[in-house]
């Protein structure tokens, strides 16, 4: 959507962009709502009448799983592997998103009287997906099946594998798809042949809605299961705990039926049985009982990631599926403590890439020869945040240079990387993150396509640190009825982001330090009832002196703390005032 222009650079050096207001007409027949909430709504694509009612009528209701390709073959082969007795593996992939998948899969499957086992690869030594040394491994055991939890969408080599041990596979998958026919699924099931593929980005699947997380896919499977057997299966929403912690931990937007499995799903999280998330939240400091999706995004997902990235991630797995509180307690602690090996890797990386970073070229390009895997992602996460352009960041693994790619908005990161097919060794993932592996002696041809590739888009897509905020707002409207209503418009996450207001041309009234990084501010002109915290910028005090006056971004919420709850402003960015 258009936006104002930018004002003075800010003290993190962000551009702001701040949304333009809403047609006047769609605030006149909206009259009866606060006008705030159909700006929030209008920035975030709801730009009719009909569409912002809908949208606050509730979530949409799920839909029919059986509109999914594929749905009635996996059904029917996995109806047939209960009744023969067959050994069920599941086959995961080692995020939140995967592990969630495979924990959700195993337990209806063991509902239905399966004997299902879960397999998760590990990450350093094995990668993402399915590999033929597990599959043999796997095969070894005797015929039976395999169904995939976030992954096997381009499995064609492995599922012949799988095949040739007389193993049937069953994929169920929302990783986009190829160019091509990845896993062929024509006919019979011959040795190239999965026995199911559902994955709603499949061409022609048909599906309403293509966002669905790995977890979403695998649920949306278990709901079909529960349709034909209602006796052993009569409430797969005891699930949707599961569904909310990977839709969130993976990013898939929160639109749709998303919005719907978040919403309930944060309901089941706060009324869980599962001791290990309850001891999970205490260690973090978010307690289960008042779990948001921003607790799962910043607080329960990176500690259950933390596991898959640094050592194993049956450890969450484990975690997941705790029954004993001792047990729960010291894979909780495990995970923490890996959480923040991860924090400390990550910023040692960080700096070290920042090095290699060349202000001049249309993307963030950077190997290292020493990285560890599991923190890549989170390296080109973060070169994104601060440089506004596509980032790859990679690492040689056993002669390989293997990597992680994320892109701003805009750029569509899974077509980017096809260009450079014929260079890459593999490569898949989402719009907006993806992987990729190429041999070490063709690092500089990929680097120097996806160059070119990227400069076609350079023209188009502003570059540096931006920051994107929905509106203005008095400093008399930031309030505990602001909070509410805005809180009535989520849940919040990817493509329903939280919302990011500007206060502009308050005066600093006073300023402290506070547990040595953080800077906790009072404003002259908002109410005495609102605090006001920069996390990790105490360093700017001096430069926000008593009676400075300048326009403060930031992001309303909560804070608990001693028995007394206050409204709180998590400061996102701040510029001196341009009419001072």
């Amino acid at each position: 959507m258009p936006a104002l222009p930018p004002g003075p650079v800010s003290l993190t050096g962000a551009i702001w962009n701040i949304s333009s207001r809403a047609p006047r007409a769609l605030f006149d027949e909206l009259g009866d709502l606060p006008p705030l909430a159909v700006q929030l709504l209008y920035n975030r694509g709801y730009q009719e009448n009909g569409h912002i009612r809908r949208f606050l009528d509730g979530p949409l209701p799920p839909h029919d799983p059986y509109l999914l390709d594929g749905m009635a073959a996996a059904v029917s082969r996995i109806a047939e592997a209960i009744q023969g007795k067959e050994l069920i593996h599941v086959y995961g992939d080692f995020d939140v998103d995967g592990v969630t998948a495979t924990a959700l899969l195993v337990e209806a499957l063991a509902m239905l009287g399966a004997t299902a086992r879960p397999y998760i690869p590990e990450r350093f030594s094995e990668g993402y997906g399915l590999n033929c040394e597990a599959i043999d491994l796997i095969g070894n055991r005797g015929p039976g099946l395999i169904i995939t939890a976030d992954c096997g969408t381009c499995s064609a080599d492995e599922i012949a594998r799988a095949r040739s041990h007389q193993v049937d596979v069953i994929v169920t998958d929302h990783h986009a798809w190829p160019h091509g026919e990845p896993v062929a699924t024509t006919g019979g099931l011959s040795a190239q042949c999965a026995a199911a593929v559902i994955n709603p980005k499949k061409p022609g699947s048909g599906y309403p809605f293509q966002g669905l997380a790995g977890v979403g896919v695998a649920y949306k499977l278990v709901q079909a299961l529960a349709e034909e057997m209602p006796d052993r299966l009569p409430s797969p929403e005891k699930f949707l705990d599961l569904v909310a912690l990977g839709t969130v931990a993976d990013m898939a937007p929160l639109r749709d039926e998303n919005r719907a499995f978040v919403t309930d799903g944060l309901v089941a999280l706060r009324q869980t049985k599962r001791c290990g998330l309850r001891v999970l939240g205490d260690i973090a400091r978010r307690p289960i009982e008042s779990i948001e999706a921003s607790d799962i995004a910043f607080a329960y997902g990176p500690r259950l990631n933390a596991a898959g990235r640094l050592a194993h991630a049956e450890l969450s797995l484990q975690l997941l599926q705790a029954s004993q509180v001792d047990e729960a307690e010291a894979l909780a602690r495990r995970l923490d403590a890996l959480n923040m090996e991860r924090r400390r890797l990550t910023d040692l990386v960080i700096a070290e890439a920042s090095d290699q970073v060349d202000p001049s070229a249309p993307l963030v390009f950077v190997v290292g020869s020493e990285f560890p895997v599991g923190v890549i992602g989170l390296v080109a996460s973060h070169l994104v945040k601060t440089t506004g352009r596509p980032a790859f960041v990679a690492t040689s693994i056993n002669g390989t240079v293997r990597g992680s790619a994320r892109a701003p908005e805009g750029i569509p990161l899974h077509d980017v990387l096809a260009t450079q097919a014929g260079t890459l060794n593999s490569w898949g993932g989402h719009a907006r993150a993806a992987g990729f592996a190429v041999d070490p002696d063709r690092v500089h041809e990929l680097r120097e396509g996806l160059t070119r590739t990227l400069a076609r888009e350079d023209g188009r897509l502003p570059i540096g640190k931006q920051l994107e905020a929905d509106c203005r707002v008095f400093p008399h409207s930031i309030t505990w009825g602001t909070y509410e209503m805005m809180q009535d418009l989520g849940p919040f996450g990817e493509s329903h982001h939280e919302p990011r207001f500007v206060v502009e041309n308050v005066a600093v009234a006073e300023s402290r330090v506070v547990a040595s990084s953080h800077l906790a501010i009072r404003f002259a002109e908002v109410g005495q009832h609102v605090d006001a915290i920069w996390f990790g910028r105490a360093e700017v005090r001096e430069q926000l002196p008593p009676s400075q006056r300048c326009d403060v971004a930031f992001r309303l919420n909560r804070r608990s703390f001693g028995g007394e709850t206050r409204l709180q402003m998590l400061i996102d960015d701040v510029r001196h005032a341009a009419n001072v």
